[in-house]
């Protein structure tokens, strides 16, 4: 598997030029796994997005729309680097009862299922993305938080994961990560920029 950022915009964006030219792959050590020692709660503005270019603009995109309705989705930059990136992951959550968890534009060969377990669901997801988008929907009660297990070419790159939170576009510190929805009547609907690194 690569770990790979590929673009010298993404890497300027991140910051990493000076430290490391670019180009890092898991033969050089590549970027590190940001792993949480310990779980962490991150809060998402309900019915904000974050703009991105599908090919461009590599990363998770997660969007809780309210009514219990959460949106995950996720692209590459191959249309900077000529790779695909494999997209895998788990998210824990309380489904809401009747509801039913849709892949978002995959294609035949990605995988998603829905394990059961008590109160809660495990969806495993694992696609192969390039300058497309990949994603899921699910719906839990009003109001409930998910546990979002996500990892890029197996690792857990918390950076390349964009939250809505606090009227801004923001990344969890580490992963996993407890997303958290805002108060639905005080929520605006935004649509935010992707930040700059």
């Amino acid at each position: 598997m690569r770990a790979t950022i590929r673009s010298a915009s993404l890497c300027a964006a991140f910051a990493l030029v000076p430290a490391t030219g670019c180009v890092l792959d898991t033969t050089r050590g590549g970027p590190p796994d940001q792993t949480c020692a310990v779980e962490s709660s991150y809060g998402i503005d309900t019915g904000a997005s974050i703009d991105h270019a599908a090919g461009v603009d590599a990363g998770y995109y997660v969007e809780y729309r309210g009514g219990g309705a959460w949106h995950l989705e996720w692209t590459c930059d191959t249309k900077l680097s000529a790779y695909g990136c494999n997209f895998t992951g788990s998210i824990v959550a309380t489904l809401a009862p009747g509801s039913v968890v849709t892949c978002a534009q995959c294609e035949a060969e990605d995988l998603l299922t829905v394990t059961p377990g008590g109160a809660q669901s495990t969806i495993d997801f694992d696609t192969v993305t390039s300058s497309g988008i990949d994603g899921l929907d699910l719906t839990t009660p009003i109001g409930s938080s998910i546990d979002a297990d996500l990892r890029l070419d197996g690792l857990h790159q918390a950076d390349l994961v964009f939250l809505p939170s606090q009227g801004r576009a923001a990344s969890p510190s580490c992963l996993p990560a407890t997303l958290v929805p805002g108060a639905e009547a005080a929520s605006a609907a935004a649509h935010l920029a992707r930040p700059a690194r």
